[in-house]
């Protein structure tokens, strides 16, 4: 039921930075983001408050499953409501995002699915920001590198200074 209120607040966020900002699309996102999962963003303040701030916990800067499912609902919630690309119900759009939150805490309470969103991030990181090349370049450095030096040894074996009898 949890996962189920989370959309509710998600929806609920959008709905109402809709009102206030009826042209901010980010801030229509950003505000249901924060609804849905607000304890998050929350804790950032709370542990400053504490003393306790680490700069490597900042929801921001490394989000959580709930962070990025918020994201990716308020972006839907949004393109519904804002745009015509979604021609579905505004209900069967909800049931939807319902049955994706209820589904993934599911997997991840019985499964060990901790995080569904790591090979798109792994597959943008690799097309976007240089992942390809500095795999290719890695693996032919190795290959020139392990020929380099088999052809060192066949030098040193082939003067015969190197072998023994």
């Amino acid at each position: 039921m949890k996962e189920v209120y989370r959309v509710k607040k998600i929806s609920d966020g959008v709905t109402h930075a809709a009102k206030v900002f009826p042209n901010g699309y980010l801030s229509m996102i950003l505000i249901g983001t924060i609804k849905g999962n607000g304890s998050g963003f929350l804790k950032i303040i709370e542990r400053l408050m504490r003393g306790v701030w680490t700069p490597a916990a900042v929801e921001v800067m490394q989000p959580t499953f709930p962070t990025k499912a918020s994201i990716a609902a308020a972006l839907i919630f949004v393109m519904d409501k804002k745009t015509d690309l979604i021609s579905a119900p505004h209900a069967l759009v909800y049931f939807g995002i319902c049955i994706f939150f209820v589904y993934f805490k599911l997997s991840s309470l019985l499964l060990g699915i901790h995080d569904p969103f790591v090979p798109f991030e792994n597959l943008f990181c690799a097309i976007f920001l240089g992942g390809i090349w500095d795999s290719l370049a890695h693996t032919l450095a190795g290959k020139k590198g392990a020929a380099a030096e088999k052809g060192g040894e066949a030098v040193k074996n082939g003067n015969g200074k190197n072998k023994k009898d």
